[in-house]
C-alpha cells in the first residue's frame, strides 16, 4: 500500500496547516518539560505542544521563550499562535 502523500498528491499534505503555514512541522520537545518528544504536527500552538503534549513545565516555573527558527527565539507574547 502506498503512503497517502503518494496516492493523493502534495495537496494533501498543504491542507494539514494553515492557510499562512502549510504542511505540518517537526519539533522537538526538550528542556524543563515533563514529557520529553519528537513529534509532526500541523496548526498547533506553541502552548498546546508544551502543556498538552509536553507534559507543562517542571516545577513552578513560568515559560519565558523557545527556540525557534534558526536565529530566532518565540517569545512568551506568541505562545498562543498556531503554526509556528
Amino acid at each position: 500500500m502506498y503512503p497517502p502523500i503518494i496516492l493523493h498528491g502534495g495537496q494533501l499534505v498543504q491542507r494539514a496547516g494553515t492557510e499562512k503555514s502549510k504542511g505540518t512541522k517537526v519539533f522537538a520537545v526538550t528542556g524543563a518539560v515533563n514529557n520529553i518528544a519528537w513529534l509532526k504536527c500541523h496548526g498547533h500552538s506553541l502552548r498546546s505542544i508544551i502543556y498538552d503534549i509536553g507534559g507543562g513545565i517542571k516545577g513552578k516555573r513560568k515559560f519565558k521563550g523557545a527556540d525557534g527558527r534558526p536565529s530566532a527565539v518565540i517569545p512568551e507574547s506568541l505562545v498562543d499562535t498556531r503554526g509556528l
